[in-house]
Parts: structure tokens; sequence; C-alpha cells
């Protein structure tokens, strides 16, 4: 028999007992530190057990701050608990279903209702959505995840025409929605007609903090890995580093589970601090080198200027020696060099997305100027990512 392509020695796991818990699409039976949000909206969905309509829900939070986990956890429990409930609960994840359209077609195929992906009028798709609606028996709960996405394309279009809905339908039917957003002013973006008809009670999802933070990473320790097989001192330095930057716990779950990887491959019998501390950082280049890839050119160049001049520890690396050797990067490939107006401006975008720290240096007699005080990664380690985009 022929040697196993796979080493088989590799496969067994010391650490990671069951690693599905250790994403973050697993929804666990309790969400540590949102307690509160689960109480309201179970508050407002119980008008479904006396067969009222609830009302019209927003959440509205940061990425990474448990919107889409309530929501799913609260469902879940009324199908579980109330099989013979009279309503139907219907998930659209908006950054799939990007338009109106789409929306409306996953809603018609959710009523049983076969229509093509396109191609329809949107009015003919409407009708035959009202139709089965209409000969149904159960009030409807739309949840529209990263709403935001979809009314950047249509102004709440289509939230408009649910909502209206609700004065030609019987009175035993009804159409309520729960819109998750990350947009915190979300409801004012919306255009002036949909915004005076559409009010929902507003559930706010603040970043997490750091013992939250824990509490979630110590669940998913408990279910996903083996029992006294991680240092505690690596989980609460995961909560720190993440409450401190973001209080994202999607982040946390991440970085939990690259670090208990990074265990297994060393064939350490124990996750430890230094194992979350190369996880950390790991994921920080990740992160990075994924928003450097859809910065446009001069944006690039630029970040190489910034790169070059801490490199060599310039002193005052602010905003007239980053247009300087950004015009010069500029010229060498071949490109027109952007105004010295436009450059400050890039510098706003790229500190707005993480990938620099600027502070205002008060330069005295020199005068005062941007200064860029740090990147999100070591100097060497940002040219190796646009090196590798051919930025020299």
């Amino acid at each position: 028999m022929e040697e196993a392509f796979i080493d088989t020695s590799y496969m067994r796991y010391y650490i990671i007992k069951d690693k599905r818990v250790l994403r973050d699409s697993y929804i666990p039976d309790s969400l540590p530190g949102r307690e509160e949000q689960i109480f309201r909206f179970s508050q407002i969905m119980a008008d479904l057990l006396s067969d009222q309509p609830p009302n019209d829900v927003s959440f509205v939070g940061k990425p990474g701050t448990g919107k889409t986990a309530v929501v799913k956890h609260v469902t879940k429990k009324f199908k579980e608990e109330y099989p013979k409930l009279r309503a139907k609960f219907v998930y659209v994840n908006c950054s799939q279903a990007t338009t109106a359209y789409r929306v409306l077609y996953q809603l018609n195929r959710s009523l049983q209702v076969l229509v093509p992906p396109s191609g329809y009028p949107f009015d003919v798709l409407r009708d035959k959505f009202v139709d089965a609606y209409s000969s149904s028996n159960v009030r409807l709960v739309v949840i529209l995840d990263e709403v935001d996405l979809l009314v950047k394309r249509d102004g709440g279009r289509l939230i408009y025409m649910l909502n209206r809905l609700n004065y030609d339908l019987p009175q035993n039917l009804s159409i309520s929605m729960v819109v998750i957003s990350n947009t915190i002013d979300f409801l004012e973006r919306l255009d002036p007609r949909t915004r005076s008809s559409f009010e929902p009670d507003r559930l706010i999802f603040p970043p997490y903090n750091q013992p939250q933070l824990y509490r979630i990473l110590r669940q998913r320790a408990d279910l996903g890995l083996k029992l006294g097989t991680w240092e505690d001192e690596a989980l609460q330095f995961i909560a720190a580093k993440v409450a401190q930057e973001s209080g994202d716990a999607r982040r946390a779950i991440d970085i939990l589970r690259m670090a208990a990887e990074i265990a297994e491959n060393e064939r350490s019998d124990r996750l430890t601090v230094r194992h979350a501390e190369m996880a950390l950082q790991s994921v920080n280049e990740e992160e990075v080198a994924i928003t450097i890839r859809t910065l446009p050119l001069h944006h690039r160049l630029i970040m190489l200027a910034i790169t070059d001049l801490l490199e060599k520890r310039e002193a005052r690396p602010g905003t007239g020696r980053i247009y300087e050797e950004y015009k010069k990067r500029a010229n060498r490939y071949g490109v027109t060099p952007l105004t010295m107006r436009r450059v400050s401006g890039i510098l706003r975008e790229l500190e707005a997305q993480g990938l620099v720290e600027i502070q205002m240096d008060y330069g005295g007699a020199r005068g005062n100027t941007k200064v860029v005080r740090r990147m999100a990664l070591p100097p060497k380690l940002m040219k190796e990512l646009l090196r590798n985009l051919g930025i020299r």
C-alpha cells in the first residue's frame, strides 16, 4: 500500500474540542453581555403570543456587538417554545440581497412562490408576494440584516412598501420589520416619506467592554476547548486588547480560535498568552492586508511614503514631508501627483480606516501640522505588504 499523502499524526487535536464553537457564526444558548437586549426584544415579540402584531424594531450598533446573534437567539427560542405560534420569521441578509428586488425575491420564496431571481417587473414581484401572503394564515416578521446597505441602494423603498401594506391587509395579518444596522444614524438616512411612516422601537448595542468580552471568551473556551488546556490570562489578554480597540466580539472570538490553532500547530498542551499575542498580530496583519488591497493607487503611494519616513525615524513626518515623498513616488509611477489638499484628505481617510494614527503637532516657530505617529503595523511589515501588491 502506498504511503498516505497526509500525515495523520497531525490530525489529533490536543486543545480544540469543538472547532465550530470557535467561530462567530455559532450561536450559543446564552449570550453574555446582551441580557438586556434579549429581554427587551423578547418583550416586543411577545405580542405574537396574544396574536397581536409586534412593533417594528431597529437594532443599531457597530459590527460585532451581538445584533444578529440576539435576533437569531430570540427567534429560535420562540420557534422552539411555541411551535404552534401563528407567526413566521423571515431572515434576509442585505449584504447579499442588496436590492429591493432581491429582498422581495427572497420573501416570495419564503412563501413558496417560485419567481426568477431577476427579470420580473418589480410591481409584478410585489403583487405575487401580496397575493401569497394574503392567502396565508401567519403574522410575518421580516428581519433585514445590514439594512443600511439596502437603504444606500434604494433609499428605503422596500421598507416603505412593506410598512404601507399593513393598511390593506385583513386584521388577522400583519407585517412587522426588524431592521439591523451598523450605522448609528441609519433612520435619519431614510428618505422623508419612509421616515414619516416608519417609527420602530430602538435597541442600542454598545461595544462590549472587557468583562463582557472575557465572559464571551470563557464561554467559548468552556464549550470549544478541552478542560484545562488554556491559561485564563490568555483570555483576559484578548478581552483587554479587543475592548481597548473596538469592543468587537467577533474579533475576540477569531483571535481565540487562531490562538488555539497556533497552539495546536506547536503541539502545545496549553493555550498561553504568547499564543494569544501571536494570534492578535496575525489577525491584525490579515485585516490590514485586506484593507490595503482595496486602496486606490494614490492611497498606496501615500502609505509607502509614510512607511519610508517612519522607517527612517523621521522626527516630524507631517503632511508636508509626506507630500514631498509621495510626489517622488507618483512621478516614478508616471502618474500626476494629487494636490496637497487632496493628500491631506486621504490622510484622514487612512486614519478613519485604522491604517495610521495622526496627531496634531504644534511646532511653535515651525508651524503646526498633522503628524503620523504610527501605523497599524510596524513599517517593515507594512512595506512588505505594499511590496507584495507591487508598490515599491
